[in-house]
């Protein structure tokens, strides 16, 4: 007998984890192991935020991590990539899936955002 595919529920563009919290499979872990690649970036580069990827399932969104830096010379502040993570696995994804600028949102959540996500997910 054939098994029925349950059509995949569509991320919007411009979501953020925030936005689809209510689709992830595990929220509490999701948002969990989101918060510790934040924390790490922090540690090493002094800043993070998360951009969702938004061309995947929406149950577990695959995530990008960034910091921002300001330029020294021209003040400006610029986004740097840390690295990409499968939202099923939570492992580092290969650096071409960051290059390609529509699989991610371009909205983010900064660490401070997504701790209290997980505080309100908990509560």
């Amino acid at each position: 007998m054939a098994t029925k595919r349950v059509p995949q529920k569509a991320i919007a563009a411009d979501s953020t984890i925030a936005d689809v919290v209510g689709e992830l499979d595990k929220p509490v872990e999701y948002v969990r192991r989101v918060l510790e690649k934040l924390e790490r970036c922090k540690r090493a580069h002094g800043d993070a935020q998360v951009r969702l990827g938004v061309r995947g399932r929406a149950e577990c969104p695959n995530y990008l991590i960034e910091y921002v830096r300001e330029n020294a010379k021209t003040h400006e502040r610029v986004t740097h990539q840390d690295a990409a993570y499968s939202g099923s696995t939570h492992r580092e994804l290969a650096p071409r899936h960051i290059e390609e600028a529509r699989n991610w949102s371009p909205e983010e959540m900064n660490i401070t955002a997504v701790s209290a996500l997980i505080g309100r997910l908990r509560n």
